[in-house]
């Protein structure tokens, strides 16, 4: 087989594997698909190309080991009739063509991947700007998602979609909200928080390297998400990664420490607290008794305390399963949504099959990314397993094989050496 006929083959798989990302990521061009449908076509196509192309590779036994895990792990999520472990079973092709493909793939694939979501960003900010200054935009409504607030089945999310661009209008569904979701930039994906999330994963991947445009839109998007979770993981990957320097490094923390410290007062007293950054941010890491911090609102303190029950029952083990957890309360995600689902069991199995690829390229950058994935589980325990944040953890970690010793002096190139 040709490198020419092997290229041709890879940009069309690649191709596949972006758009599976993007509907995992909730891009509302794509929510007309049912969720099924895409499950059985990514299934057909992974087992279609896993059968004759040559990305592949099975010598790293790391890898084998945390793709039998995932299986293991989606069938033991599986609840229902054999058809429901079917389905689990073949929603894992989504996640496994990215565990095996070899390195020069993964690094290709990240860099594709990462062009589409700069396009994508670029344009969807820009007219974002012109909607906040007050540009009317052509929009049509659109909804995603069910829920049950107690009153029957209702829309999960309503938008105002401007094709280029959603404004978030749930708070019309929902009795408070602590921050407006229509001051939130969420592009054409569904929730602003997983957006910011991505964002740091890809800042982090790309070694902060400032002087790159689609970093500096990467950070532009962070801030213009509000989104909590965002912010403090950003932080920490920034710090992570300037730890790795030593002069540098804590030059750099240092710096990040004191424009913190300076933007806080300045955000806290700027027209008397009344600006986003402090009501998005600030005002939301304010110590509260019962959560912790006020920002901590992922489960209500009606589920906290069921799953404070829950940690002294018999089935603190192997869960209670999705039903009874949705029972309780659909709304709330997370960690503690999580293991009441599954129990410690599925925690530990999950937390295995992170370590596992982690395992893959052992280092520095491959245990903070490990860490970067925890946190996000933490904040939501469903995008974990989404085709998107997959893609950018594996490519990751594939690129992590390379640490970054010092930024070249006295150039115009971006470009890091590596050792």
């Amino acid at each position: 087989m040709t490198n020419s006929h092997i290229d041709k083959r890879w940009n069309i798989y690649s191709i596949i594997l972006i758009i599976q990302a993007l509907y995992s990521l909730k891009v509302w061009f794509l929510w007309w698909i049912p969720e099924m449908t895409a499950c059985v076509v990514i299934f057909v196509l992974s087992v279609f190309y896993f059968s004759y192309a040559p990305f592949w590779t099975s010598k790293d036994n790391n890898r084998l080991f945390a793709a039998v895990l995932l299986v293991f792990l989606f069938l033991y999520q599986a609840e229902g009739n054999l058809n429901a472990y079917i389905l689990k079973f073949m929603q894992t092709f989504a996640i496994i063509p990215l565990i095996f493909l070899k390195t020069k793939y993964l690094n290709d694939l990240l860099e594709k991947f990462q062009k589409v979501i700069t396009v994508i960003i670029a344009i969807s900010l820009a007219f974002w700007i012109l909607h906040l200054v007050g540009i009317n935009l052509p929009s049509t409504p659109i909804t995603y998602g069910t829920i049950d607030r107690g009153q029957g089945l209702e829309a999960q999310y309503l938008f105002d979609n401007h094709y280029v661009f959603l404004v978030n209008q749930s708070w019309m569904l929902k009795s408070f909200a602590v921050v407006p979701d229509f001051l939130r930039f969420s592009s054409i994906f569904l929730e602003p928080g997983y957006l910011a999330i991505l964002m740091v994963f890809l800042l982090f991947i790309n070694g902060f390297q400032f002087k790159e445009r689609r970093n500096q839109l990467y950070i532009a998007t962070i801030i213009a998400t509000v989104s909590l979770a965002g912010f403090l993981m950003g932080v920490f990957a920034y710090i992570a990664h300037r730890v790795q320097y030593t002069k540098r490094g804590v030059l750099s923390v240092s710096l990040l420490l004191l424009v913190s410290f300076s933007s806080y007062h300045f955000f806290k007293d700027y027209n008397g607290g009344r600006n986003f950054i402090n009501e998005g941010i600030i005002e939301r890491l304010e110590l509260d008794d019962s959560k912790g911090i006020i920002g901590n609102n992922r489960t209500t303190e009606n589920f906290d305390n069921q799953f404070d029950a829950f940690l002294n029952s018999p089935y603190v083990l192997g869960g209670i399963g999705v039903k009874k957890v949705m029972d309780i309360g659909g709304a709330n995600v997370g960690y503690k949504a999580y293991i009441m689902r599954y129990g410690f069991i599925g925690l530990i199995l999950f937390l295995s099959y992170l370590l596992f690829l982690m395992r893959i390229v052992k280092g520095y950058r491959s245990l903070i990314l490990f860490i970067l994935y925890v946190m996000m589980f933490i904040r939501g325990h469903s995008p974990v397993f989404w085709t998107g944040f997959m893609l950018v953890y594996v490519c990751g970690l594939a690129q992590s094989k390379f640490y970054y010793k010092t930024y070249e002096k006295n150039s115009n190139s971006s470009t890091l050496q590596t050792v």
